[in-house]
Order: structure tokens, then C-alpha cells, then sequence
């Protein structure tokens, strides 16, 4: 990320940041308003990033405005993309006369289009239906993200997560390894498209095995702040009741459920540093901050992660745009100094107490 001045001239304090972006479908575009805010911020500085499905796309998108025009460059580059995305037919051609937030209002799964679609959905596998193989989001992918670039440099680390549909094991590609087939695959929900394939093996959407996975990328960063970016709403007001209904809830506990295990392990190490079991140094080195919108979001149908059209894409950038600017207002003073969220909080009672007695016992 490109060192910014101040209005003086001087280069300020530099805040040095990872990002950990959720997946979402088109509720990535939440994701990208909140990075266009924290992108505005010259004492930010971007180390680290790592996301899964939608998160993987903003993911490298990010990544590739940052190493080519730093913050700037981060910001056009998003934009681009999201335009991009909103540019390509989908079910949100249907909604063109209203407005962004009357379309966050519509359930997609009433409307005819969708109905036709979901029916055939689920009695042909995407192999019947996608013979080719067509994936659109390749394209942007392609003529966006400079791949090369990002395996070849150091300073800025990148990690997205794809799921082995074979092992049920999850592969975290980072700059060594990452290309649009490794974000494809992070992105390939297995009810859309078939599989990625990548050195052989099969691969589905991440959010399976991490969502988003960020114990890899720790592992190669140094003193820093970790902020996540949550997409997928933890609660829900109605009760699920029609199929539609459940299976979109038992869709969003699955892909929640592997962010809360590796944050319950993560308050759990955490927990042994403050027992002094640990050495803060090395274990405790990261602060922790999240920035949701959870009582907005959970007020959106599910089926609405398909719908790309531009209204409703910027109207969820505006979305992101506000709470993040809400957060930095509450919390920015926090970056650097402490953590904003209690990961500690997440462990069941006396599981700590456990986990560092069996730690002792084996020292």
C-alpha cells in the first residue's frame, strides 16, 4: 500500500492492518462500501488480506488496486469490479424500476424467473445444466487481477479459502499458489457450477471450511490488527418455516459455523496468553475488531445474494460505506492500541480453564 500524506505533507503514523473479508454473493458489495471507507484512512496500512467466496473476489481485486496505485488504486479497482459484476445479466435485470433499497425489500424466490431456475436447480446437477462449464465470473477476474503480480511480491500477503470436495479438507492458496481458478473455486457454490479443478483435485466454495479462514495468513504476519468483515447475519428474527426458508437458514448456520470454530480457537489461545501458558509475544500479537451490519443485513432475503443488479449493488456499497464510517468513529481510536471484540467471550464455560489444564499437564 502506497505511503499517503497528510494534508502537511508528512507522512502520518502508519496503522498496519490484515483484513478478513466473509463471503456473501452479492452481499460482497457490503464489503467493498466498508473498504472503500477504511481505504480513505491515511494511517491505515494494509498487510494482510484474506477471504473466502465473494471475500476471495474482493480479496484479490483489493489486492491488485493496492500493489498497482495503493489506497487509491484499491478503491478504483473495487469499483470496477462491482460495476463489472452489476453489468452482467441476472435476476436483477427483472428489478430494474426500483430502487436499491425496494430491491433489498424483494424476495427473489416469489418471482417467476427465479422459480423456473430454482426447480431445475434442484433436479439437474450444474454438469446438466452448465455442459460448457461457463463461469462468468471469470472474465473480470481475468482482466482485472494481475495474478502474476501478486504471486511475485512479499509485502503484502494474501490467503482465500476453497473447499477439497473429496477430502472435505480445506486448502488456504496464498501468494504462492493463487490464481482465478483458486478464487473461482473459493467462490463455487456446488449447486451453480461444477466443481474447480486445480492440480486434479475438485473444488467447492470455502465457506464450508472457512469463512473467512485466517489462522494461515496469522501465521505470517507480524504485529498487527485483524479486522473482519462480516457479511452473513447470525440471527434471524422470523422462524424458518417454508423450505425455502430453512434451507437458506441451514445454509447460513453452515457457513457461519466455521467462522465461530476458528474464533473460538483463536479466544481460546488467547485465553492461555492471559494465563501467562502462552508467550504473548508471539501468541498474542494481533488485535481484534468486526464490522457488520447484522440488524440490516438479516432484514434482507437470502435469495437476494444473487441479485446483481447496479441499484442494489450500490445500495448495499452505501450500506457498507456507513457502518464502517459508524465503527471507525466508535472503534478507530482502538487499531494499534487494543481490540475492539472479546474473543474470549466466544468459549463455553470452563472450556479455558480446561484447555489450559490439559496444556499444563503436557508441559
Amino acid at each position: 500500500m502506497a505511503d499517503a500524506k497528510s494534508r502537511h505533507g508528512a507522512a502520518p503514523h502508519r496503522r498496519k492492518i490484515a483484513l478478513a473479508l466473509q463471503g456473501g454473493g452479492s452481499h460482497g458489495a457490503f464489503t467493498w462500501g466498508v473498504l472503500d471507507r477504511l481505504l480513505e484512512d491515511e494511517t491505515l496500512e494494509v498487510i494482510g488480506l484474506t477471504g473466502t467466496s465473494a471475500g476471495a473476489m474482493n480479496t484479490v481485486v483489493l489486492a491488485d488496486g493496492l500493489l498497482r496505485g495503493g489506497a487509491e488504486g484499491g478503491r478504483k479497482r473495487l469499483r470496477e469490479f462491482w460495476e463489472a459484476i452489476g453489468k452482467m445479466p441476472g435476476f436483477g435485470t427483472l428489478l430494474w424500476p426500483l430502487s436499491g433499497e425496494s430491491q433489498s425489500h424483494v424476495h427473489l424466490e416469489q418471482t417467476p424467473a427465479y422459480l423456473a431456475w430454482d426447480t431445475l436447480s434442484r433436479n439437474l446437477s450444474p454438469y446438466e445444466l452448465n455442459p460448457m462449464n461457463i463461469n462468468p465470473l471469470r472474465e473480470p477476474l481475468t482482466q482485472l487481477v494481475d495474478f502474476e503480480r501478486i504471486r511475485a511480491q512479499k509485502d503484502l500477503q494474501v490467503m482465500v479459502c476453497a473447499t477439497n470436495a473429496l477430502t472435505s479438507r480445506g486448502r488456504m492458496f496464498n501468494n504462492k499458489d493463487i490464481s482465478v481458478d483458486a478464487v473461482l473455486a473459493s467462490a463455487c457454490l456446488p449447486t451453480l457450477f461444477p466443481a474447480i479443478e486445480i492440480e486434479g483435485q475438485p473444488y467447492w466454495d470455502g465457506g464450508f471450511t472457512g469463512n473467512p479462514a485466517m489462522a494461515g495468513l496469522m501465521t505470517s504476519l507480524p504485529k498487527c490488527d485483524f479486522l473482519i468483515v462480516r457479511i452473513d447475519p447470525i440471527i434471524r428474527v422470523d422462524w424458518p418455516r417454508s423450505v425455502r426458508d430453512i434451507h437458506d437458514r441451514v445454509t447460513e448456520i453452515a457457513f457461519n459455523s466455521t467462522f465461530w470454530l476458528e474464533l473460538s480457537a483463536l479466544g481460546a489461545i488467547l485465553k492461555l496468553v492471559e494465563q501467562g501458558l502462552l508467550d504473548a509475544k508471539r501468541f498474542g500479537r494481533f488485535f481484534f475488531h468486526a464490522i457488520e451490519a447484522s440488524s440490516e443485513l438479516e432484514k434482507i432475503a437470502a435469495s437476494t445474494k444473487i441479485n446483481n443488479s447496479p441499484p442494489f449493488l450500490e445500495y448495499l456499497f452505501g450500506l457498507g460505506r456507513a457502518t464502517a464510517e459508524t465503527w471507525m468513529q466508535r472503534h478507530g481510536a482502538d487499531i494499534g492500541q487494543r481490540s475492539s471484540i472479546d474473543l474470549t467471550k466466544l468459549l463455553r464455560v470452563g472450556v479455558a480453564e480446561e484447555v489450559a489444564e490439559r496444556f499444563a499437564s503436557s508441559a
